[in-house]
């Protein structure tokens, strides 16, 4: 017997009998038309020349629905326009559209997680500082109380919570740039007007089914039938698909990578499921805060005049991430600690070379020499030919578009470097008092101390030392820069490390 169910539930599922269903539900005159018509043409076969005058009406009126159907966006009967579809883009932001590098829009050589935006959509985000401090405030009660009773049972250390202040500043950040993309009108024409009207429809069949309002709302729920929604059967139902939801959003909500550790992962979706989407789902379901939002969108009354100036602009949720761990953690570390030691030195120029971006810690070795060199106060001629020489290799190296080792920096610092490489040698001594190169290196510095060494703490690389468990003689050995050079130029050469 339960075989038999079986059989027919796959032969329901493969005749689509559901869909059948819900298209005469729809539209039961047409079905109802259809149907005569089919059986009219099996008994009356001999009359089919009649018929088909019925037939051709039937299907000139089809045609002609179908041509001033929804999805076009004139209503024409010869052809119809259709949106055009926008290209799928594969950066996670708007703004992560140029390599945190090169600042090529496509580029091939290095990894889509050095976008800047990628990995801190937070950059040139900001708002008003009362809404930044609301904000501040709102996560810092879910952390109150969902985080801090059980946690602070285990350790007093910040660290963990600071981790987890940066993921909430990512995702409120990320939430911030997507809703920026969201094409409002087209949202309430093309999806909040059609599921309001099938709710008032749903509503009004309900009200003829019974008298009694008390059970009106049950009779809405049959009146749904398969269409009700699976979080709306229960409270269970309702968190699990809260929970689900929260997962499948993981890749384009947290940190690059930060889906991968299994205990964040489930914590940071109980969190979010438990403490943020389902009291949110509340509100946004409560008659009053509805009927609230539906008088605020028809209201067309002036607001009242602000009574105070409108608060400065501060960058997205900067106070709110700031570290309040004032004890030492493995897991951040300065780039000049990794420079000063040399087992982490060989493991950050390993995965620089595997993220793509040797050359960006080469520009800094390369500037720094360059510096100690023309800070002489008497240069003699030749001095100053080779200083100019180098200066060329550093804007061929870094500056133009076709090199492979490009690092995008502002117009100012490309335009003035160019101009000494390509005047007379003798005008290198400017850079004396020029701030190009200190801008550029600046820059660089940033890039290293910013983004490249924050992913190094958290790469499988640094993990791979921390295990590591015995002490390195030269740990807390100071490298010189010539045996440093000599490394970085074993890394991208020769390929040792």
């Amino acid at each position: 017997m339960e075989c038999l169910r079986l059989k027919l539930e796959n032969l329901k599922q493969r005749l689509k009998v559901d869909l059948f269903r819900e298209v005469g539900r729809q539209y039961p005159v047409f079905c109802f038309i259809l149907l005569l018509l089919l059986v009219s043409t099996v008994l009356l076969n001999r009359y089919l020349h009649i018929l088909m005058i019925f037939w051709s009406f039937l299907a000139g009126i089809v045609t002609f629905y179908c041509s001033l159907g929804p999805e076009s966006l004139l209503p024409n009967i010869l052809f119809t326009i259709k949106p055009k579809n926008k290209q799928e883009q594969q950066e996670l932001f708007p703004l992560g559209n140029s390599c945190a590098v090169c600042g090529k829009i496509k580029c091939k050589r290095h990894r889509a997680t050095l976008l800047l935006e990628n990995y801190q959509p937070w950059l040139d985000l900001k708002v008003y500082s009362k809404v930044d401090a609301s904000l501040s405030e709102v996560l810092e009660l879910v952390l109150e109380n969902f985080v801090y009773p059980w946690y602070r049972d285990i350790t007093d250390d910040e660290a963990f919570v600071d981790e987890l202040r940066v993921t909430l500043r990512f995702f409120s950040a990320v939430l911030v740039r997507r809703a920026q993309k969201v094409d409002v009108p087209s949202l309430i024409t093309s999806k909040l007007l059609k599921a309001a009207m099938k709710h008032i429809e749903v509503i009004a069949k309900a009200r003829q089914r019974v008298k009694n309002a008390e059970y009106l709302q049950q009779a809405a729920l049959e009146e749904y039938g398969p269409d009700l929604h699976v979080a709306v059967r229960s409270r269970r139902d309702e968190l699990l698909y809260l929970r689900k939801l929260t997962e499948m959003l993981f890749p384009y909500i947290l940190p690059p990578k930060a889906s991968d550790c299994r205990s964040l992962s489930l914590l940071i979706r109980e969190i979010l499921a438990g403490s943020v989407f389902l009291p949110s789902m509340d509100f946004l379901a409560d008659p009053d805060t509805v009927n609230h939002l539906i008088l605020i969108f028809i209201d067309d009354t002036p607001p009242e005049p602000a009574t105070e100036p409108p608060s400065i602009l501060v960058p997205f949720l900067q106070k709110y991430a700031e570290s309040r761990n004032k004890k030492p953690s493995v897991l951040k570390l300065e780039l000049k600690e990794i420079r000063e030691q040399q087992d982490l030195l060989f493991r950050f120029m390993n995965f620089l070379k595997q993220e793509g971006a040797v050359h960006v810690l080469q520009f800094c070795l390369t500037v720094e020499e360059f510096n100690d060199k023309i800070l002489c106060p008497e240069l003699t001629d030749s001095e100053m030919l080779a200083l100019h020489e180098e200066v060329k290799k550093i804007y061929g190296s870094y500056c133009l578009d076709e090199s492979i080792d490009k690092i995008r920096f502002d117009l100012f610092i490309v335009e003035e470097i160019r101009n000494i490489a390509e005047g007379p040698y003798k005008d290198v001594v400017k850079l004396q008092t020029m701030r190009c190169l200190f801008e550029a290196y600046e820059h660089v510095l940033s890039l290293l101390e910013n983004v490249f060494t924050p992913m190094f703490c958290h790469s499988d690389e640094y993990f791979r030392q921390l295990l590591r468990g015995a002490e390195s003689p030269a740990r807390n050995s100071k490298l010189s820069r010539f045996v440093f050079q000599f490394l970085l130029f074993c890394s991208c050469h020769i390929g040792i490390y």
